[in-house]
């Protein structure tokens, strides 16, 4: 019977695991929030202070329906690791004033639902799908067209209002910026290659008395003995 009872079904599982793997970033945005209420406690304004778009919305997309359970479940391990460092309730009040220690939860939440409308932000279609990125930036099929989506979607979360015309314009010039550092690491690996290929030639080989000549040459000492390299060469 309790072998029974402690099974959870597999979406079970995978939603805590999706939580777990989160709680620990969203900790650290109810964190700064406090750091930022508690610095203009005197004339806070909510809507001047937001959290970042790009970093709320990936954390969204990536938790879905979850993000309100990560999200009490991060407000809750913030709280409790300020009593854990600051001991009792008279303490917190001293360090913190008067912000409750809900307040940044509370303030996330209507900050994503109303300010930055990220609410269900996983559902919201990408302007172009793979196919059309394919056309648009001249692109092989393979896995570079993920990094592209990729870069869509941090677009599309800094940009809400953009256009598909101003997202293509967008993919462009992350295309361009993208070969010219290929083109770049390409020369600074040609230029690594001369220097090994130089200091190849000018380390040479050391004959029986100690001395040092550039492979590659005739080199004669002035005792008149060849190279010991020539030296095994003319034996």
């Amino acid at each position: 019977m309790i072998k029974e009872a402690l099974k959870l079904p597999t979406r079970d599982i995978m939603a805590v695991a999706l939580i777990l793997r989160h709680v620990d970033e969203m900790v650290e945005i109810l964190s700064e929030m406090r750091s930022k209420i508690i610095e203009n406690s005197d004339n806070y304004d909510a809507k001047r202070y937001l959290p970042c778009r790009l970093r709320s919305g990936m954390i969204m997309r990536s938790l879905k329906d979850h993000w309100v359970t990560c999200l009490l479940t991060a407000a809750v391990w913030e709280a409790r690791s300020l009593e854990r460092l600051h001991g009792t309730l008279d303490n917190l009040k001293h360090v913190f004033g008067t912000v409750p220690p809900e307040q940044p939860s509370r303030e996330f939440y209507r900050a994503v639902v109303e300010d930055l409308n990220l609410d269900e932000i996983w559902r919201v279609r990408p302007l172009l799908d793979g196919k059309a990125i394919i056309k648009e930036l001249d692109l092989p099929k393979g896995p570079l067209v993920g990094v592209y989506l990729d870069d869509q979607t941090r677009w599309m979360l800094l940009n809400p209002t953009g256009t598909k015309e101003d997202c293509v314009v967008h993919l462009h010039e992350r295309k361009r910026a993208r070969e010219q550092e290929i083109c770049a690491e390409t020369a600074q690996g040609k230029d690594n290659m001369v220097v090994d290929d130089q200091n190849e030639l000018t380390v040479g080989i050391a004959n029986s008395e100690g001395h040092s000549s550039p492979i590659g040459g005739d080199a004669v000492w002035s005792n008149g003995t060849k190279h010991l390299s020539k030296k095994i060469r003319a034996e």
